[in-house]
């Protein structure tokens, strides 16, 4: 009886451990977003964003990366730091970078500053060259990282995100390379 009251309670103080060594998954930022082919985003910073105006269903993939859909349109956003990146697929593969006009994340009151780190041509660049090599248009980019070099612009492929590395500098695409562990699968 002692033993078992013993197993119990380790199991039970394991549990609460995890459960406090695992980050709490944050609501997506506020901010405003306008993307190609007039649609437009805004997220109140409480977990509710519309596409267009209607309320879009909200997947949390991590404490900086989300993902908003309607019918048709896919919104994928992320923090890296105080920059905020906001892409879109929508129906018939169409796809690119949205414009962040206004975000509390960055501070940024309204001025439409581009808040990423890889310039914008570079991540289209990107978008593009993944979309071919995978033959699959639902691409979206989930980080960036600008050096003299090479930019590097991750992006996601399908409706899993699977990872692809691409290096870019003045919108011409050096590598593209897969980042999956394709064994794993």
């Amino acid at each position: 009886m002692f033993t078992r009251y013993t197993l119990t309670a380790f199991a039970t103080s394991t549990i609460a451990l995890a459960a406090l060594a695992t980050p709490a998954l944050a609501n997506p930022p506020k901010f405003t977003a306008s993307c190609p082919t007039g649609i437009t985003v805004k997220s109140n910073g409480s977990g509710k964003v519309r596409i267009n105006g209607t309320k879009a269903t909200v997947k949390t993939f991590s404490a900086t990366a989300w993902e908003a859909r309607i019918k048709g349109i896919a919104i994928d956003f992320g923090m890296d730091g105080s920059a905020l990146t906001v892409t879109y697929t929508a129906k018939g593969g169409a796809n690119g970078i949205c414009q962040v006009t206004s975000s509390a994340a960055s501070g940024d009151a309204g001025g439409g500053a581009n808040l990423t780190l890889a310039p914008a041509k570079d991540q289209e660049a990107c978008l593009a060259a993944v979309s071919n090599k995978t033959n699959n248009g639902e691409v979206t980019v989930l980080d960036t990282n600008s050096s003299e070099a090479n930019n590097t612009v991750i992006v996601g492929v399908g409706e899993q995100k699977a990872k692809w590395r691409c290096l870019v500098k003045n919108g011409r695409v050096a590598d593209v390379m897969s980042l999956t562990d394709e064994g794993a699968l």
